[in-house]
C-alpha cells in the first residue's frame, strides 16, 4: 500500500513544488522517491499484502516495481536537459509521476475495475506528453491520434470487462479460474467475447498486430524524450498488465493459446520486416519494439514455471537497450538539427565513441547478440517455445530475428563508416557520459550475470 501512496504523492508533489516556486526540487525529490519505492518493494518480499481485494502485492508485482522504478529513474536523468527550459517542467514531471501509478496498478490487479483504472491512469497522461511540443504540428498530431485511437481502445476494455462480469457475475480474476473448473450457469460464449475484447484493447497498448499501426506514427510524432518513456515504461506498464491477466486465462482455457500465438508471430515477423525498410531512425526504432513486444507475448503465451522470471529479464534487457538507444540519438539529432535520418550518424565514433560505443552496444543487445542481455532474453524465450513443441514458431522467431541484425546493423555500419556527416565533435556533459557508460555497463551485465540479477530481485 506504501508503494501505490508514495508514487501517488511524489506526483502531487511535483505540483505542490511548483506553487511554492521550488522546480530545481523536483527531479532530486522524485529521484530520491523512487529509491525508496525501490526499498519500500525489496522489504516487503514475502509479505504477500492483499489490498482491498483489488491488488495484491506478492513478489512478481513488486519484482515489476522495482524494474518500472529504476527505469524510471534513469529516464527522469534522460529527460533533464528536456524538461529543465520548459516553463511547465512540474507539469511534465506530475504527468510521469501519475502515469507510474497506472503502471504499479497494472503490475498488482486483481480485480478487472483495477485494471480499467490502470490503464486509464497510464494512458491519459502520456496523451498530455505525447503532444508536449505544442509548436510541432507532429506533436499535436501524435496527441491527437494517440488519444483518438486509445479512446477506441478504452471502449474495447470497458465492453470486455463489462462481458466478462456478465458471464461470470464478478470482476475477480480468482473468478475466472473458478469458472474454469465449474461452467454450471457461466456463459462461456459471452466469457468469450469479453476476454477477447479485452486482449484486443491490451494488444494496442502493446503495440501488437494487427492494432499496431498508431506506434510508428506517435512515436515518430511526440517529443524523443517522451518517445523513449512510451517505448520503456509505458511498455512495461502494458505488458504487465496484459500478463497478470492472461497468464490466468491461458492456464485455465486452452483456446486462447492459438489466438496469441498468431499475435506474436505476426507481431515479430511484420515488426522486423517493416523495420529494415526504414530509414528514418525513430520509425524504424518503433517498428523494432513491436518486434520485440511479439517476442515478450510469445514468451507469455507458453507459459512455464519460468514465464514471470523471463519476462522480467526480457523486460529489463529491451528497456535498458532501447532507452540507451533513444538517449544517444536525442544527443546526435539535436547536433543534426532535429534530423532523423540514418545518415546522421555517419562517423559518429570519430565525433563521440562515448555515444556510438554506448549505440552499438544497445542496438548488438536489441540484435540479440551474444553474450549482450538481449541475446538471453530472446535465449530464454525460446527455450521455453522449444519445450512446447512449436519448433516452426520459434524458426519464425528466429529468421526474424535475422531481419532484426539486418537493420541494427545499418545503424552501427553508418557509425563506423568513413565519410561522416560533419566533422564537428559531438560534445555531451560529463552527467550524460556516466549514465550512458552506465547504462552500457547494465546492458552487458544482465547478460553475463542474468542469473544473479534474478536471484537478487526475486529472492
Amino acid at each position: 500500500m506504501k508503494e501505490l501512496l508514495l508514487l501517488s504523492g511524489l506526483g502531487i508533489a511535483a505540483l505542490v513544488f511548483e506553487i511554492l516556486n521550488i522546480r530545481k526540487l523536483i527531479l532530486p525529490f522524485a529521484i530520491v522517491g523512487l529509491l525508496v519505492n525501490i526499498g519500500f518493494c525489496f522489504n516487503d518480499f514475502g509479505t504477500n499484502e492483499n489490498i482491498y481485494g483489488m491488488l495484491v502485492l506478492d513478489k512478481i508485482p513488486l519484482a515489476f516495481t522495482i524494474l518500472f522504478s529504476f527505469i524510471a529513474i534513469l529516464w527522469l536523468i534522460f529527460s533533464f536537459n528536456y524538461i529543465k527550459n520548459d516553463h511547465s517542467q512540474s507539469d511534465h514531471y506530475s504527468l510521469v509521476l501519475f502515469s507510474l501509478v497506472g503502471v504499479f496498478i497494472l503490475s498488482s490487479y486483481t480485480h478487472l475495475a483495477m485494471l480499467f483504472l490502470g490503464v486509464e491512469i497510464l494512458s491519459i497522461p502520456v496523451y498530455v506528453l505525447a503532444g508536449s511540443n505544442k509548436r510541432s504540428l507532429n506533436s499535436n498530431e501524435a496527441a491527437f491520434k494517440y488519444f483518438i485511437l486509445g479512446s477506441f481502445a478504452s471502449g474495447f476494455l470497458l465492453l470486455g470487462i463489462t462481458f466478462v462480469y456478465g458471464a461470470i457475475g464478478s470482476f475477480k480474476l480468482m473468478q475466472i479460474v473458478s469458472t474454469s473448473m465449474s461452467t454450471y450457469g457461466i456463459s462461456q460464449q459471452l466469457l468469450m467475447v469479453g476476454l477477447v475484447l479485452i486482449l484486443f484493447a491490451l494488444a494496442f497498448k502493446m503495440s501488437a498486430v494487427p492494432f499496431h499501426f498508431w506506434t510508428p506514427d506517435v512515436y515518430t510524432g511526440a517529443p524523443t524524450v517522451i518517445t523513449a518513456f512510451m517505448a520503456t515504461i509505458v511498455k512495461i506498464g502494458a505488458i504487465v498488465g496484459f500478463y497478470r491477466l492472461f497468464s490466468v486465462v491461458i492456464s485455465f482455457y486452452t483456446t486462447y493459446n492459438i489466438i496469441l500465438l498468431v499475435i506474436s508471430t505476426l507481431t515479430i515477423v511484420l515488426g522486423n520486416v517493416i523495420a529494415a525498410t526504414q530509414s528514418n531512425t525513430k520509425r524504424m526504432l518503433a517498428y523494432s519494439s513491436i518486434g520485440h513486444a511479439g517476442f515478450i507475448i510469445l514468451g507469455i503465451t507458453v507459459l512455464s514455471p519460468s514465464t514471470t522470471y523471463v519476462t522480467w529479464h526480457y523486460l529489463l534487457a529491451y528497456t535498458l537497450s532501447s532507452l540507451a538507444a533513444f538517449w544517444v540519438f536525442y544527443l546526435v539529432s539535436e547536433q543534426a538539427e532535429q534530423e532523423e535520418e540514418i545518415s546522421i550518424f555517419k562517423g559518429l565514433v570519430k565525433r563521440n565513441p562515448v555515444l556510438a560505443g554506448s549505440m552499438t552496444i544497445a542496438l548488438l543487445s536489441m540484435a540479440g547478440i551474444p553474450p549482450l542481455s538481449g541475446f538471453f532474453a530472446k535465449y530464454f524465450i525460446l527455450v521455453n517455445v522449444l519445450a512446447s513443441g512449436k519448433t516452426m514458431i520459434a524458426v519464425i522467431a528466429i529468421l526474424a530475428s535475422l531481419i532484426g541484425v539486418y537493420y541494427y546493423f545499418k545503424i552501427i555500419i553508418a557509425m563506423f563508416s568513413m565519410d561522416a556527416e560533419g566533422t564537428t565533435p559531438i560534445r555531451i556533459s560529463g552527467f550524460n557520459t556516466i549514465a550512458l557508460l552506465l547504462i552500457t555497463a547494465l546492458i552487458i551485465l544482465a547478460g553475463i550475470i542474468p542469473d544473479i540479477i534474478l536471484r537478487f530481485v526475486f529472492r
